[in-house]
């Protein structure tokens, strides 16, 4: 198991910043000995994962566009989100949502349901305005411009907030990637959102946990972080490059 870790680890440590490595580099990057370095590049060679360059760098191969395309043609972000939903709400038994932004509105994907008699309720397919609340903070953050500037401008308005305050609150949750509110969208509900990226390098959903704001808010470190792991997961299964 850890040969496989070290080996997938390897493969990581390529992107389009560094899109080929001598045997050094990846063996440095990767905190690994290097003979140990040379022994898995090998064997990564010779099955195809990596091309050896004629300066004697290392690449990844074609192999992995039809791997890619493979995936993109038989995986959504909800065949991927799905389980770790359900182990979000199993662990909090809070209700669990995806939700993607569409236009200027956010839009859920998909809602695991917790089983407690006071639970947030929401349906897949609800949307509502990008405006206040966990999710449209964290969805709103990432978005490219101009759209980002023009969101920013409708829900600072909505929010009767000034725009430039709004918009620093808005950079803050872009850098970290999160975003908790209590009581901001429904009276009395808590919600904490993590963004989930894909392979593009863009950020267009997030994981949503929501519930009662007296059960939530005293667990609030505990939830982001939770969330956090989960949005995570997801964003590596769908191939965002995470740090």
């Amino acid at each position: 198991m850890r040969t496989l870790q070290r080996a997938l680890g390897i493969l990581e440590i390529f992107s389009s910043e560094r899109p080929s490595l001598s045997l050094q580099e990846i063996a440095e990057r990767g905190g690994l000995a290097k003979s140990t370095a040379f022994r898995l590049v090998a064997a990564l060679a010779e099955s195809g994962y990596l091309l050896r360059l004629d300066d004697q760098r290392y690449c990844l191969s074609f192999r992995f566009t039809r791997l890619a395309a493979l995936v993109q043609s038989t995986l959504s972000v909800r065949d991927v989100a799905r389980p770790l939903m359900q182990a979000l709400c199993d662990r909090t038994g809070e209700t669990v949502t995806l939700n993607a932004v569409e236009g200027r509105y956010r839009i859920c994907l998909d809602v695991v349901c917790a089983m407690s008699p006071l639970m947030s309720v929401t349906r897949t397919g609800a949307r509502s305005p990008l405006v206040d609340g966990a999710s449209a903070r964290v969805l709103m953050a990432r978005l490219s411009e101009p759209q980002r500037g023009r969101v920013i401008t409708a829900a600072a308005r909505a929010c009767h907030q000034p725009r430039a305050s709004f918009a620093r609150e808005i950079e803050i949750v872009a850098r970290r990637g999160w975003a908790v509110t209590h009581g901001e969208r429904v009276a009395g509900l808590t919600a904490v959102a993590a963004l989930v990226g894909d392979a593009d390098g863009t950020w267009p959903w997030c994981l949503t946990v929501a519930g009662p704001t007296v059960r939530l808010q005293p667990r609030e470190r505990e939830l982001v972080r939770l969330v956090q792991q989960a949005a995570a997961s997801a964003s590596r299964q769908m191939g965002a490059p995470l740090a």
